[in-house]
């Protein structure tokens, strides 16, 4: 393995978590940042420049910078915010599909 192959590997995958995630916050569809995201994942554990363990940390790391919370912190406000909709009839919160609300 080459490490500056494996340490731009690691930098251009920040970058994309970061991309991803703060489109996220914002409520704009990511779907094609999260699928660029997927394959560039995939051939980086394919050319082994990195492990699943490495990819998770960054994708902690990233999560926080830009919610301020844990990617498990952050999972239960989801849930709450699909039940307020429930309850008080907004349904045009599931007009986006379920894919883009995670």
């Amino acid at each position: 393995m080459n490490i500056a192959q494996r340490d731009l590997f690691m930098l251009d995958l920040e970058r994309q978590f970061r991309e991803l995630f703060t489109i996220s916050r914002a409520g704009g569809d990511n779907q094609v940042e999260r699928m660029r995201a997927q394959g560039f994942i995939h051939a980086g554990e394919l050319l082994q420049l990195c492990t699943r363990q490495e990819l998770s940390s960054l994708m902690e790391k990233v999560h926080k910078e830009v919610f301020g919370c844990s990617i498990a912190e952050r999972a239960p406000k989801q849930q709450v915010l699909r039940q307020r909709a429930l309850q008080l009839g907004d349904y045009e919160y599931f007009d986006e599909p379920a894919l883009y609300r995670q």
